[in-house]
């Protein structure tokens, strides 16, 4: 009888780990899907195209058409589920006013932030107008997710990259200061 339990336990495992891998990739073709009108599995920039004025809208503050470094800059980001609220109620919450040291890393990042974002907006301002249009926008998006430079998007490319994670001690990806362990 427990051999059985074991069995059964198993193959209920086996069966749970293949939905979630069919949940995971029908979610990275859901993108593909939505874009993919001519069903080649692949996306090409007129196709990126039929379907990004709403991205540049949500950062177009004006609504005149045309992204200004000013709205690229003040444009937040996405609030969603689980958000969590950035006011200035650090003594609601019990937290401690942050010291000289962290406001001082604050303004640091915040500073490469905004160098970062400004050489991105240069970067989709093709033709030097200090104004993105949405075709600089969609071109500039579509050339960022053609990481293999075909001009076709791949599900995989469509796939959002995550963020590498430091570990204990300040690894990244199985290295720590840059050598590979071991070494």
């Amino acid at each position: 009888m427990n051999r059985l339990s074991v069995v059964i336990a198993m193959s209920v495992l086996g069966l749970s780990s293949s939905a979630l891998a069919a949940d995971e990739e029908h979610g990275r073709n859901r993108a593909l899907s939505n874009l993919d009108s001519d069903g080649d599995g692949f996306i090409n920039i007129e196709e990126f195209q039929q379907r990004g004025a709403e991205n540049l809208s949500r950062l177009d503050s004006d609504d005149n058409g045309f992204l200004t470094l000013d709205e690229f800059l003040n444009a937040g980001p996405r609030r969603g589920p689980g958000a969590r609220n950035r006011g200035d109620d650090n003594a609601d919450r019990g937290q401690r006013e942050p010291s000289e040291a962290q406001i001082a890393r604050m303004q640091e990042r915040r500073r490469e932030m905004t160098e970062r974002a400004t050489a991105r907006f240069q970067e989709m301002d093709t033709n030097g107008d200090d104004a993105v249009s949405l075709t600089e926008f969609q071109e500039a998006n579509f050339l960022s997710l053609d990481s293999d430079n075909n001009g076709l998007l791949s599900a995989e490319e469509l796939r959002p990259k995550r963020p590498e994670r430091r570990r204990p001690g300040g690894e990244r990806n199985g290295k720590r200061g840059g050598r590979p362990r071991g070494v």
